[in-house]
């Protein structure tokens, strides 16, 4: 065997999304920030996200998280996608520190004090709950959330008139309230919401005057929180409740008077798996609009430590990805 790459990476799910993240193999980055190091990354290493998340080594809803030093926190981490790259991602987030947990790498005094993360979006903070020497959740303390735009009324390409906020928790979310539609909210019509989210995404993207809208986020309430379906794109779909997600939407009930700074939100995702998220504090965007720093807890739990191979003759070097 003729091997050009090797990748040691950790892979885990956080309530059913899986996180892979990448411990050696990657090239270093130039850049001082973790966003010049990621935009560094994507113009010159792009066929390694391909390669390591996309089949045969990975597939459609894979996500990776890559560390790298930070000036500004106690570390860098930025976020890959089969099928982009995002500012800043809860899950994966918490899939990153459980997987440091696993290997005795989480930080000297990280029990008290927990840590700080440098990520495109800002700098997040992280903590965790223990069991005799067990990390047993991460709490993620997200960057200031903010609802951008409310009662947006688009018309969604064969699914009608449909009403939304759109809210910033790191990136922007469109947030429906999945009761206007007549579909089964379950994940045996996971496809089916993947259409309908994308139809929204694409009519508020062609508003030239909307914010640009990563992601749709479906939720049904339910006592004490709601059920989440995020649609990542045509045929992905978060399978955990959303970490970021869940922020956009404490944003947007703290907007409408719904949730009080300190108040329980429970977020699951379309299985019943919850998260758990309440308003940590009141803050300003940068831009000085009024915004919620959220925190939310939930776990992640490991499934393979993994060396990834390319041989040279590999007919397929960057992956592929079914449509």
């Amino acid at each position: 065997m003729h091997t050009s790459r090797l990748f040691t990476v950790i892979d885990s799910h956080t309530a059913g999304h899986p996180t892979r993240v990448v411990t050696s193999g990657i090239p270093p980055l130039q850049g001082r920030s973790v966003r010049e190091q990621r935009d560094d990354f994507r113009a010159r290493y792009d066929g390694l996200r391909t390669l390591l998340l996309h089949e045969p080594r990975g597939h459609a809803a894979m996500a990776g998280a890559i560390p790298v030093p930070s000036t500004i926190a106690d570390q860098g981490l930025f976020f890959v996608f089969s099928y982009s790259y995002a500012d800043m991602c809860g899950h994966a987030t918490i899939g990153y520190v459980a997987s440091l947990a696993a290997l005795g790498s989480l930080p000297r005094g990280f029990e008290q004090d927990g840590m700080s993360i440098e990520t495109p979006a800002g700098i997040v903070h992280v903590k965790g709950t223990f069991e005799a020497g067990r990390l047993t959740s991460v709490i993620l303390r997200n960057v200031p959330c903010y609802v951008m735009a409310s009662d947006v009324v688009v018309e969604a390409d064969g699914f009608g008139r449909v009403t939304c906020d759109i809210a910033y928790s790191g990136i922007t979310y469109a947030l429906v309230d999945a009761d206007t539609f007549e579909l089964p909210f379950d994940i045996a019509n996971a496809g089916r919401w993947c259409r309908a989210g994308m139809a929204i995404k694409d009519a508020l993207n062609s508003i030239s005057n909307n914010p640009k809208t990563d992601s749709v986020l479906f939720y049904r309430s339910t006592d004490g929180g709601a059920r989440h379906l995020v649609v990542l794109a045509g045929n992905k779909f978060d399978r955990s409740p959303c970490g970021t997600g869940t922020s956009a939407r404490l944003a947007q009930l703290h907007r409408r008077g719904a949730i009080a700074p300190g108040a329980s939100y429970r977020a699951e995702n379309i299985m019943g798996v919850p998260f758990v998220a309440a308003i940590a504090e009141l803050a300003e965007s940068r831009s000085g609009q009024p915004a919620v720093i959220p925190e939310v807890r939930g776990m992640a739990h490991l499934s393979a430590f993994s060396t990834l191979v390319l041989e040279a003759e590999d007919p397929l070097p960057s992956g592929f990805l079914p449509g």
